[in-house]
């Protein structure tokens, strides 16, 4: 899905699922509300190495976020209500959201292609406002204080913004590799 209001609509529809869905004590609707989404993107990218190489950003991307989530989680920035709770110590539908951003590179954020300070500024910005709306719906808590857990979250994702769209940047460039070294359509 790289028409990029189709991308962007799509992106919010999951986040208010996972995140609309945790605070309403169903962890469960957001991630398959992801699931859904990511299939169809994978559906609609064309055959071959490039949809090899969405499916492994997507993944990779989920398991970095599991990851810096987790730790957040771990240090107490990041707290989840016993009804939002899906998984540990990062929940599932916050796994799906980082899922659902890298799903977004090719369509509604593809205007940040390679721009990586730009990424850093909007993950740093960005970031913090998501986690309060997240708090602010009821899905997750931020501690000890908010001042220090939007400072968290702001570092957080001021790193991971500008490394997603590296990562992403190396994939789209191994394709480019890919069909320099290899003779015949990329896609099959």
């Amino acid at each position: 899905m790289t028409h990029p209001l189709v991308s962007f609509l799509a992106f919010q529809v999951c986040w208010f699922a996972c995140v609309g869905g945790a605070a309403r004590g169903l962890p469960w609707i957001g991630p398959l509300t992801v699931a859904a989404f990511v299939a169809a993107h994978l559906w609609s990218t064309p055959r071959g190495r490039l949809r090899a190489a969405q499916a492994w950003l997507l993944g990779l991307t989920g398991a970095i976020g599991y990851v810096a989530d987790s730790l957040l989680v771990i240090s107490g920035v990041l707290r989840f209500p016993p009804q939002a709770a899906l998984g540990g110590p990062a929940a599932l539908w916050m796994v799906a959201l980082w899922m659902v951003q890298a799903a977004t590179f090719s369509g509604a954020m593809s205007w940040m292609a390679g721009r990586f300070t730009v990424g850093a500024v909007f993950g740093a910005i960005g970031g913090p406002l998501a986690y309060l709306a997240g708090e602010r719906m009821g899905a997750a808590f931020l501690g000890p204080t908010h001042a220090v857990a939007i400072g968290v979250v702001a570092v957080e994702w001021g790193l991971a913004m500008p490394l997603l769209l590296w990562i992403e940047r190396r994939a789209r460039s191994g394709l480019s590799t890919a069909r320099l070294e290899t003779p015949g359509p990329l896609v099959s």
